[in-house]
């Protein structure tokens, strides 16, 4: 028996896995790197930023590409694999960018606010810069492998 394949585009499907993935094991992955520094390292001082931003990068391209292979699968849309295949080559180019504005946004923030609110402002501005470049990598990775239709003479 043919599994029922669900055949249509699946953006918001490969938008929503995408960017819940990244935001969530991104997190998960700074605040573990975190409790590493705290707990193995602590007197370090500039090396204590390594194991946070290798979770942050590690988390974020996990949880992108197994939150829209999950989501894709989970409703039985055409050619989840290649996409999450796809977006797992461009992510890695999305994080640098993402990194960079989100150094910028931080530097802005950290200008105009106190310091208490800037500690508030510090997560949520993290989580937003991730999801913004989360989601158009998904949309991208999708766009690029979406299943076409066949062209009229095609289908003689």
């Amino acid at each position: 028996m043919a599994q029922n394949t669900n055949r249509q585009n699946g953006y918001l499907a490969a938008v929503a896995g995408g960017a819940i993935g990244a935001v969530v094991l991104m997190n998960l992955g700074v605040y573990l790197g975190i409790a590493y520094v705290k707990n193995f390292m602590p007197n370090a001082e500039l090396e204590g930023l390594i194991p946070p931003f290798i979770g942050y990068f590690v988390g974020w391209w996990i949880g992108e590409v197994a939150g829209c292979w999950l989501a894709l699968r989970w409703r039985n849309y055409r050619r989840a694999g290649k996409t999450a295949l796809v977006l797992a080559i461009v992510t890695p180019l999305g994080i640098i960018f993402c990194f960079g504005f989100y150094s910028a946004v931080l530097n802005w923030v950290r200008g105009e606010v106190n310091e208490l609110q800037f500690a508030h402002l510090y997560e949520i501005i993290r989580s937003l810069t991730a999801a913004g470049f989360a989601i158009p990598l998904a949309w991208l990775a999708r766009f690029w492998t979406k299943p076409h239709p066949p062209y009229p003479q095609q289908q003689q």
